[in-house]
């Protein structure tokens, strides 16, 4: 069986915490670099779709239907109900359809099918959905409000943006669209426009904390830092208890090289939030750094297990594991790897290492040489040498 403890060839670094060095020609470690991407929950307001309390449709039936046909929409929306509190969202879709053959002209029962499709991701369907109630209820304002989320979801930034000024030419003083329209703005980098649209979300609803977060969260898209701080500080005032804010203050401290501040803020941020991924990764790198290999490993599977799309943190997970000697969860980690940078020869590398330390001699010499490939084709001299060396030595072995 391969073992990887006589050999003096290194793990490839391919990601850490922002503030440690990496290696410069991996594009794992690339990924890293760029500043983090704001995430769409923060900038577009979850509390807008009231429709999603499904049990109230069936007071807005048709009063035209007969009582037969009552019975069984009624009958469809327990069954739909049911479904949906067991989690089959597919399940229910299918009797909401159901019902809508019963009672074509209910606003409600097309907006229910346009939740549940957004709560499976499917946010292109939610917004046709959501287009056919505003049709039968054009001034409902929940209704818009979904149908803008779900456009801003879609990456349709433009007509999100369109969705929400809609909505605010119904209702001028809605705070909370405001910040769905400033989300929107801020992803078509229009910062002035952003800005204003959060500063008009202030002035309605000055405890709103999302409008004060959306603020400083336009800032730190701007490495503005210094302006960020304020009003992120400012939301947590208003409700200490939300986790993106204390990651985003982390992200702060760490640019500003304030360690201690930013370890404190990510320990309060996974304690509210679990599954907010890249805080788990980031302390977990701060740990590394540190020593204790243990918490960080505990924290790198925490944001993987979250996020397994979290490049930086299965980067750093297969380190860890590959200086532990656990080696087949470090094929695993850099499996995923290999998928998302196929042609990352460090990724690559590192995979040999993984396989060769599992005892898989024969494919990872296979991987090696892929590797090796890589390195030549990249112009890459050092990690050629450092491949065609160690492929020297396994060979021989």
């Amino acid at each position: 069986m391969g073992c990887l403890n006589k050999f003096t060839f290194p793990i490839m670094a391919l990601g850490l915490a922002s503030s440690i060095a990496v290696l410069p020609n991996s594009s794992a470690a690339a990924s890293i670099a760029k500043p983090a991407a704001l995430s769409p929950a923060a900038i577009s307001p979850e509390t807008l779709i009231a429709q999603d309390n499904l049990r109230q449709l069936n007071l807005n039936r048709d009063n035209s239907l007969t009582d037969e046909q009552t019975e069984e929409l009624s009958r469809l929306l327990g069954d739909a109900q049911r479904r949906i509190d067991s989690g089959d969202y597919a399940g229910a879709i299918a009797l909401y359809q159901q019902a809508i053959r019963v009672d074509r002209n209910n606003p409600r029962l097309y907006s229910g099918i346009a939740f549940l499709q957004g709560k499976q991701g499917n946010f292109e369907a939610a917004t046709e959905y959501y287009r056919q109630a505003l049709d039968r209820d054009p001034r409902n304002l929940p209704f818009r409000y979904g149908l803008a989320h779900s456009l801003f979801m879609d990456e349709r930034y433009e007509q999100s943006a369109d969705a929400y000024r809609d909505l605010l030419d119904i209702s001028p003083r809605e705070a909370d669209a405001f910040v769905g329209l400033g989300g929107s703005l801020l992803r078509l980098e229009q910062y002035d426009d952003a800005r204003t649209a959060y500063e008009r979300a202030v002035s309605i609803a000055p405890n709103n904390a999302q409008a004060h977060e959306a603020i400083g969260m336009l800032y730190l898209a701007q490495e503005n830092y210094d302006a960020a701080v304020r009003p992120l500080q400012q939301a947590l005032s208003l409700d200490e208890s939300r986790s993106s804010v204390h990651a985003n203050l982390a992200k702060i401290w760490l640019e500003m090289g304030n360690e201690s501040r930013a370890f404190n803020a990510l320990q309060r941020a996974v304690s509210l939030n679990a599954n907010d991924a890249e805080a788990q990764y980031q302390l977990g790198a701060i740990l590394r750094k540190r020593g204790d290999t243990n918490n960080a490993l505990n924290h790198f599977e925490q944001a993987v297990e979250s996020d397994p799309s979290l490049t930086p943190a299965q980067a750093a997970l297969g380190e860890l594991l590959l200086e532990r000697e656990q080696y087949l969860r470090a094929v695993l980690a850099y499996r995923q790897l290999t998928r998302i940078f196929p042609e990352d020869a460090g990724v690559r590398y590192n995979l040999g290492l993984a396989l060769w330390g599992q005892g898989n001699d024969q494919a990872a010499i296979e991987t090696l040489q892929q590797s090796l490939r890589l390195y030549e084709r990249q112009d890459d001299n050092n990690g050629a040498d450092r491949a065609t060396a160690l492929l020297e030595i396994w060979r021989n072995n």
